[in-house]
């Protein structure tokens, strides 16, 4: 079957109004307006408990066993490598080091373990 060829020529004008590219008046709407909106994310962050699986103190991360995180940054039940925050001393952690931390998730997406307690006996 056959497309009619109106109805192409319609769906064509239409999108080019909707890219702002169909006339002046089009284009001074879009010119007008923001085009593109980028959304400052806020850090977000979690408290969880773990044992430490891993010390990299050369690239400044941990494997770490964990339970649920909570707080506004959730997550589920895992081992993972995270990120090391600067202000946090890897020289008193230790493999099989049970802990409580805060983790953050900053604006590009990526966690970072902010603060590690190691757990009383």
């Amino acid at each position: 079957m056959k497309t009619p060829r109106s109805l192409i020529l319609s769906v064509a004008a239409f999108a080019a109004l909707s890219a702002g590219i169909g006339g002046a008046s089009a284009g001074a709407a879009v010119n007008d307006s923001p085009r593109f909106v980028v959304a400052q994310a806020e850090k977000t962050t979690g408290r969880g408990e773990g044992v430490i699986r891993a010390v990299d103190a050369d690239e400044r991360r941990l494997m770490i066993t964990h339970g649920p995180v909570s707080g506004p940054l959730e997550m589920s039940p895992m081992t993972m490598a995270f990120r090391v925050a600067p202000t946090v001393d890897l020289s008193t952690l230790s493999k099989g080091m049970k802990i409580k931390f805060t983790i953050s998730r900053d604006a590009k997406g990526l966690y970072v373990i902010e603060d590690v307690q190691p757990e009383k006996p």
